[in-house]
């Protein structure tokens, strides 16, 4: 029997090369390894003369220490007291809450579930590193408020906890949040999952164990690969069953009709996996599905650029072999089965790791394609894998009658495994434009500050301009009933989404002439700050809201630590 079906609403991430989705994917394509130096004032105590050079390059966020702590209504010195993966969390879930058109206040109160993945505590490390504490060091920096505070801040009432299964805790998050949406614990979860570099001991224990790269390249899949580089980001999701998803409206971007998580058990060793069981785990998941192994048309890798990787190869083959048919060729593009892995590109985000390859995977089916990278591999007729080289940077993968499938893997360090079997979104998630009226379509923008509405217009033009883009009522719908609605407001008026575009445009660098006449009865209260009853103007409201771009954060620079110990708290 089949399990419930679980669908991806709402996603968003912040990793090197993508602060958003779309940037996210063009650095994909690219298909080149995002990596630097990591500069001292990251790796305080790394000594490579010891640990050897491993952990001298990573691929980092330019801004890790920034946060928009007034959005968030944090004071200044809690801020500076909160590991940066709590900040990142931050921002990522609000910015996944508005791609699922979900306004967050719409949820207070509420059984929502939220599962967030981490493994790292390189902030704490530093703190314990220099002795600095403080009365907010606690809710700082103890690994539970990564989940606790999420629920704290958006008032949300269900499970609430952070998981550690190493590099596999993203997808074990998941498979969490799905379980307890199938049971009926819940009617929505919030998965995220984090890491940052901002400390030596954890780069000079890997270096020293020899997982990290001498020579600060990732190679997956191949012979010369010498280990990984670590990565840094955080990415958040939401996940509702796929019932509810399409039932209320929300933007359905993929399916999660199976996932899985196990244990190696004696083999493989303490600190890496095995094919055996890795063939076990994608069976289970794809059983959840109802699929065979030949359903799929690509394999997403855990592949960090180890010696390990081969494993997960052979991990494949066991079970293509097991098929009652004979080997299958697999679905993708050329009829074939491909595998890749995102870390060539942005590294190895560790307890994030698979959260960036669910990521990837989401974007591989909306944008019908297979980025190419160091290490894409293709299978053969033979059944035998093969590294393939793409010119064109990408190998296009069409949607067709048969809905499109890809595995995800995640492998953790201490032998703990977590697979997603992922598919396109079913053609019942698709919008249609719905019924306004004769008169222009209103486009509400809020924003916390003034000076933000001209860039969340400007974001939302670029977005618009793009192909595929959703219809002008479409994305007046989901502003009007998807967001939630700030002290700052605009209202932009237009019959077509190429007269939104350039009035977006106007508004980005001109500011807003007086509102229409047409739209001034509709709008003038909610412009001073009252809600409004969007769903009554409509003749016809749009069967769905739609993935938009998400608030302009105005970040300010934190620090990595504080660097001083704080003056002791008085006492009474």
């Amino acid at each position: 029997m089949t399990a419930t079906p679980v669908a991806i609403v709402g996603l968003a991430c912040r990793v090197p090369g993508g602060d958003d989705l779309e940037q996210f994917w063009e650095t994909l394509a690219a298909g080149r390894l995002v990596a630097q130096d990591v500069p001292e004032s990251r790796r305080p105590g790394y000594d490579a003369d010891v640990v050897g050079p491993g952990g001298l390059t990573a691929a980092l966020l330019p801004d890790v220490d920034a946060f928009d702590l007034n959005f968030f209504r944090i004071g200044r010195r809690m801020a500076v007291w909160m590991d940066p993966q709590q900040r990142l969390l931050l921002e990522t879930s609000w910015h996944a809450f508005e791609a699922a058109g979900i306004p967050p206040s719409s949820l207070r109160g509420e059984e929502v579930g939220v599962y967030v993945a981490s493994a790292t505590a390189d902030f704490r490390e530093r703190m314990m590193r220099t002795g600095t504490v403080d009365r907010y060091s606690a809710v700082g920096g103890l690994s539970t408020y990564l989940a606790n505070r999420l629920s704290h801040q958006y008032d949300l009432r269900g499970p609430s906890m952070t998981i550690d299964t190493g590099c596999s805790s993203g997808l074990s998050a998941v498979a969490l949040a799905v379980s307890a949406l199938r049971a009926g614990d819940i009617d929505t979860a919030l998965v995220g999952a984090s890491n940052v570099v901002v400390e030596g001991w954890y780069s000079a224990a890997m270096a020293y164990m020899g997982a990290l790269s001498p020579s600060g390249v990732c190679r997956p899949f191949s012979a010369d690969a010498d280990g990984y580089i670590r990565g840094e980001g955080a990415l958040s999701f939401v996940l509702m069953r796929l019932d509810d998803a399409l039932a209320s409206q929300s933007p359905v971007v993929a399916v999660i009709p199976g996932v899985a998580t196990n244990h190696d058990g004696h083999a493989g060793g303490l600190t890496k996996t095995d094919s055996q069981s890795q063939a076990r785990l994608m069976r289970r998941a794809l059983d959840q599905a109802g699929l065979g192994a030949g359903a799929l048309g690509y394999l997403e890798s855990h592949a960090p650029g180890t010696k390990a990787d081969a494993l997960e190869v052979e991990g494949l083959r066991v079970l293509l072999r097991s098929e009652p048919g004979g080997v299958p060729a697999g679905c993708g593009p050329d009829g074939r089965m491909w595998m890749g892995s995102v870390k060539a590109v942005v590294g190895h985000l560790e307890a994030a790791a698979g959260s960036a390859s669910l990521v990837k995977g989401v974007l591989v089916l909306l944008n019908e394609a297979i980025p190419a990278s160091t290490g894409l591999l293709r299978l053969g007729a033979d059944a035998g894998l093969t590294a393939t080289e793409v010119p064109e940077g990408e190998v296009p993968w069409p949607r067709s009658d048969e809905p499109r499938r890809l595995g995800i893997s995640s492998f953790g360090v201490g032998g703990s495994n977590a697979h997603v079997v992922l598919e396109e979104a079913p053609s019942a998630a698709a919008p249609d434009a719905g019924e306004w009226g004769p008169a222009p379509v209103p486009v509400p923008l809020s924003a916390a500050r003034p000076d933000a509405l001209p860039e969340l217009a400007a974001r939302l033009s670029a977005f618009l301009s793009r192909t595929g883009a959703p219809a002008l009522t479409t994305t007046a719908w989901t502003l009007q009933a998807g967001r939630d609605h700030l002290p700052h407001r605009a209202v932009v008026v237009a019959r077509s989404r190429e007269e939104l575009i350039e009035r977006l445009d106007k508004l980005a660098v001109d500011g807003l002439d007086e509102l229409a006449p047409e739209a001034a009865s509709v709008c003038a209260a909610w412009l001073e700050g009252e809600d409004a009853d969007w769903a009554a103007l409509w003749e016809r409201t749009p069967t769905r809201r739609v993935r938009l771009p998400g608030y302009p954060f105005a970040r300010t620079p934190l620090g990595f630590a504080p660097q001083t110990r704080p003056v002791p708290a008085a006492r009474g």
